[in-house]
């Protein structure tokens, strides 16, 4: 059956308006290649007026009512979609007039009695490229803007859990977790531009299993120091400047929570870099967690027959007269224990800054001592009394 060779009949009812103008047009140009090139670049243009509407009334509509809200993230969102829906409507309407003209081409002409195809053969080969062109491209915007999304996301939520205060967050764990979601999207990315060109990718993916499995048997240590980095980061034990004691004999600020190892400086400002894969293994203690309000004990033997309440009160004073003390704790003197040469007497003082824990120790000592020193309390030297039997 012949088709008279317009793709407007298949849009538009019989002897409508439209199908009447769309035949006007194909009788004066009385050439079928050029009509299709023109209906093609019609819906280019209608697309292109189409994308600057969307981008307006995303401008003039969504925007203000995003920007009453409380939140950033959907202004954000809203300002992404007005940069990318021009973008994605263009991208469109190529598709749409490549498809038109692909029907275009393949439909029976009334005057040859031939298809277009038939009659330039390059034609074929053109669409093929344009078609693939389109996709790759396609594929990419929506790559990019994913992406943007990703960004967004992340840096909304750093916001949202104070990630300024949490560094391990907005220094180690989100940009991972950016790479490693840009990481995937552009792989399965890469599988879908593979799949639209037909190619089998099943020996590269089995030739990518076996060099995986055997990198992961070559840097077996490194990978276990990255997953265990990676439950750091989840887990969340410590936070980028903590005071935390790993083990007996690791103790210091941290400095930095990376993928593969931990980096701590000690009172000599020296970095210790630890593997994850240690840090998991062992026993931490975080001096500064929940809060950064540290405890200072101040431990002190007086001489027997002191008066103890004198001693707790001249312990009380030093450390109420102290400015680095914490005014919402108040300090605690306590006798502890009767010692082997002397009366054992504890201090507990609280500080707001666990930075100010060994001054505050110090000065309280010197304090307590000139206190003594004062008060006429002494501190006595171990004593030992050893008796001597003459056996003659």
């Amino acid at each position: 059956m012949q088709a008279k060779y317009s793709a407007h009949q298949t849009w538009f009812k019989k002897g409508s308006a439209m199908s009447k103008i769309f035949e006007y047009l194909q009788e004066f140009i009385n050439n079928d290649l050029l009509y299709q090139i023109i209906v093609a670049l019609l819906i280019l243009s209608v697309s292109y007026l189409l994308a600057h509407l969307f981008s307006f009334a995303i401008k003039r509509v969504f925007k203000p009512l995003a920007k009453r809200t409380e939140s950033t993230l959907d202004d954000e969102i809203i300002q992404l979609a007005g940069q990318s829906v021009f973008k994605v409507s263009i991208v469109a309407g190529s598709f749409l007039a490549l498809s038109v003209f692909t029907q275009g081409i393949d439909l029976i002409s009334i005057k040859t009695k031939t298809k277009l195809i038939d009659e330039y053969p390059y034609l074929a080969k053109l669409v093929n490229v344009l078609d693939y062109a389109l996709f790759i491209v396609l594929v990419f915007i929506l790559l990019l803007i994913t992406f943007k999304i990703i960004t967004i996301i992340f840096q909304w939520y750093s916001e949202k859990v104070k990630a300024d205060e949490n560094k391990d967050l907005s220094g180690s764990l989100f940009p991972l977790l950016n790479k490693v979601s840009k990481i995937l999207l552009s792989a399965l990315a890469l599988v879908v531009i593979l799949a639209k060109f037909k190619i089998d990718i099943s020996a590269f993916i089995v030739s990518l299993g076996v060099g995986s499995l055997a990198i992961a048997l070559a840097a077996q240590e490194t990978l276990s120091n990255m997953i265990s980095g990676f439950i750091i980061m989840i887990d969340r034990p410590f936070r980028i400047g903590d005071r935390i004691r790993i083990g007996t004999d690791i103790l210091g600020d941290v400095v930095a929570i990376g993928i593969r190892s931990t980096k701590i400086m000690d009172f000599d400002r020296n970095i210790t870099i630890v593997p994850n894969n240690d840090i998991v293994k062992s026993r931490i203690i975080n001096l500064t967690y929940p809060n950064i309000l540290t405890r200072v004990l101040v431990e002190v033997g007086v001489a027997y027959g002191s008066d103890i309440d004198k001693v707790k009160e001249i312990m009380l004073t030093c450390a109420l007269e102290n400015p680095l003390r914490s005014n919402d704790v108040q300090p605690e003197a306590n006798f502890m224990k009767f010692g082997e040469s002397s009366l054992d007497f504890r201090l507990d003082v609280k500080t707001d800054n666990y930075k100010n824990a060994f001054a505050l120790g110090c000065q309280l000592r010197e304090a307590i001592y000139k206190a003594f020193e004062k008060e006429k309390i002494h501190i006595p030297f171990p004593q030992r009394v050893v008796y001597l039997k003459n056996e003659s």
